[in-house]
């Protein structure tokens, strides 16, 4: 905030510092002496106050704003633009806060909570659609026009390039009005604009609020005007999973080349927005903007396991209705927030392998009638009496035609420089070769050409290696030294062929135990898989009682109460067992116990005595 040197006047209003500066003008922090009340004055720059299309363009901004009044637009108060005076400016609402672009700045990866940046540009949808509903399209909707009060509510401002659908009365020059980044399309191809270019402005900044990026980027204008015409852009779902379906589907509509093809008013796009928000088990208030803004990471994490339960509700009706692809992407959403949700892995997991018995079944029906029909014609073949070799070849060669000999045909031989049998390679320790040929597809080895003048093999080239873990959230670890974490848009690294050493450390470290593989990486051209699932810790039981009684867990000798057995989980995260607890004289007790993986669970048996041991007479102490 820039002092000004010496206190200045412009009539009833007294500039006290700078507050904020643009192209057309600069902005204040002012005193209505009259009123005794702080605004902001908005002072035309000198070398423009007496260009006609400026003082036009100012002056249309005052009386756009002016005629609406709705809480998230900033008001207007004053306007002072004569021909003969050569200070041009406009009094409005003084706002104590920030705007997006700087908010946006100062939160983690420049990105917020989906359903906060769903409530955020709600509002400013609803203050566009009373603008609209006037006639007035903003044309510059930006996070730097969107002001944040210190009470948390998001407001509209500077409609210094508003069009007022219907008036033409500003100079045609040519010239593109606007912020590239977050214009419509319509703005580059048509000089007519109406309130669905403003939508698409909306798109932007939601794609960006949730995503930390804009959907048009590039090193220059004509790059971002060039994607923007061509609308290509990277889907949010794909650049940020977490967004979820409900917004991303709103962001989707918005940034429609088209505009037939976009929500046609604000007020519709209020509907999807405030739904997401609700869907997501956000309460859409201005109570709920305020506790954001007041602290967005502690919001963030309050909201959190309440996004992740309405996100897995509505994954699993998506899943009972068929609807894979949703139900993936809710999925997909949980795991972005809790990489190792046991739930949402499961899941997927479990869908995966659906979808591969699906494909078998359909190669298969697909290839059924091609078999049926070789049978047919094998069993016809068999089935009738084989002539005699000679009695055939003179059935088949008519008289006055020579003889034909049959020719034996050589069974052919197999190229010697062909690879041997493959040799895969079991999970072992670091640095392990030791080898399994039951274990998983971790990689192949084939014997590579000798150099020249030696006899020594040795690995050339490189190949794509594609990693695909379970579960997902794993960090993935080449040879000790080079790391990332599995992602979507990280799942591979270029690797030289030969050997090579691969760890999976899992985020969830509690239920899955680090692993490391020894791959050796054949040469090729096609991307190598590496497909892994990490072992599961055991689950721990501990059966507690009052007497030392016998415990029997099934697959696992009987042991005593009050000591801790080690449960294997195979591939399930959690599993139920049942567990016979028994002492001579005792009522036996069975119990059916959940064990997860990684975790120990507790269950306490109480046993009751027989009625024959109460009967039965007691034993003198000595």
């Amino acid at each position: 905030m820039k002092q000004l040197a010496d206190a200045r006047r412009l009539g009833r209003y007294e500039l006290r510092d700078e507050i904020g500066r643009g192209g057309m003008s600069v902005v204040y922090r002012a005193l209505d002496t009259m009123l005794e009340r702080q605004v902001a004055l908005k002072l035309l720059h000198p070398h423009l106050a007496h260009d006609k299309e400026s003082r036009t363009r100012f002056r249309r901004e005052a009386q756009a704003v002016a005629q609406l009044k709705h809480p998230n637009l900033l008001e207007i108060y004053d306007f002072s633009g004569s021909t003969e005076s050569d200070e041009v400016f406009i009094v409005m609402e003084l706002v104590e806060g920030t705007n997006l672009r700087r908010f946006l700045e100062q939160v983690d990866a420049g990105k917020i909570s989906a359903p906060a940046a769903a409530l955020i540009l709600q509002r400013i949808a609803l203050a566009l659609s009373q603008a609209h509903q006037h006639g007035i399209v903003h044309r510059d909707v930006k996070p730097e026009n969107i002001l944040i009060s210190s009470d948390g509510i998001p407001k509209l401002s500077d409609f210094g390039i508003a069009h007022l659908v219907g008036r033409s009365d500003m100079t045609q020059t040519g010239q593109i009005l606007g912020s590239p980044a977050y214009m419509s399309p319509e703005h580059i191809v048509h000089s007519e604009l109406d309130s669905r270019a403003d939508i698409f402005s909306l798109g932007t900044v939601l794609y960006e609020m949730v995503t930390g990026e804009v959907p048009f980027a590039g090193k220059n204008p004509h790059a971002v005007i060039k994607k923007l015409v061509e609308g290509r852009y990277i889907d949010p779902l794909s650049q940020t999973p977490a967004v979820g379906r409900e917004v991303a589907e709103v962001i989707r509509k918005c940034l429609k080349t088209a505009p037939g093809e976009r929500y046609q008013t604000a007020a519709e796009l209020v509907g999807d927005l405030e739904s997401a928000a609700i869907r997501l088990g956000v309460v859409a208030s201005d109570a709920t903007l305020s506790e954001f803004f007041g602290d967005p990471h502690g919001w963030t994490l309050k909201q959190q396991p309440k996004i992740i339960a309405a996100t897995l509700a509505q994954a699993t009706a998506a899943r009972k209705a068929g609807l894979h692809a949703e139900a993936a992407e809710h999925f997909n959403c949980v795991l972005a927030l809790e990489p190792c949700n046991p739930e949402a892995l499961s899941a997927l997991v479990g869908m995966g392998r659906t979808r591969r018995l699906r494909k078998h079944f359909e190669r298969a029906f697909i290839f059924l009638p091609i078999l049926a029909v070789l049978l047919a014609g094998a069993w016809s073949l068999l089935g009738s009496p084989s002539p005699s070799p000679t009695r055939a070849l003179h059935a088949r060669a008519p008289m006055g035609q020579p003889r034909v000999r049959k020719l034996q045909t050589k069974a052919r031989e197999r190229p010697r420089d062909l690879p041997q049998e493959v040799e895969r390679q079991r999970p072992v320790g670091v640095g392990s070769t030791e080898t399994d040929s039951k274990a998983p597809d971790a990689a192949i080895t084939a014997p590579q050409p000798s150099q020249q003048g030696g006899g020594a093999k040795v690995r050339v080239g490189t190949r794509q290696v594609v990693f695909t873990p379970h579960p997902l959230a794993v960090r993935v670890t080449i040879d000790g030294a080079q790391s990332f974490d599995f992602g979507p848009a990280n799942r591979s690294r270029e690797l030289s062929v030969g050997k090579h050493t691969v760890t999976f450390t899992p985020l969830d470290s509690r239920r899955f135990e680090t692993q490391s593989w020894s791959i050796d990486v054949p040469p090729g051209q096609e991307a190598f898989m590496m497909r892994e699932r990490l072992r599961l810790r055991p689950g721990k039981l501990l059966v507690k009682s009052s007497l030392d009684t016998d415990v029997t867990v099934p697959g696992q000798k009987s042991g005593r109460t009050n000591n801790v057995f080690e449960i294997g989980m195979n591939n399930d995260l959690e599993k139920t067992i049942s567990i016979l607890v028994s002492a001579q004289g005792y009522a036996s007790q069975t119990r059916q116990v959940t064990i997860r993986a990684g975790e120990q669970t507790t269950v306490t048996v109480m046993l009751d005595r027989t009625k024959e041991w109460d009967a039965a007479p007691s034993i003198p102490q000595s």
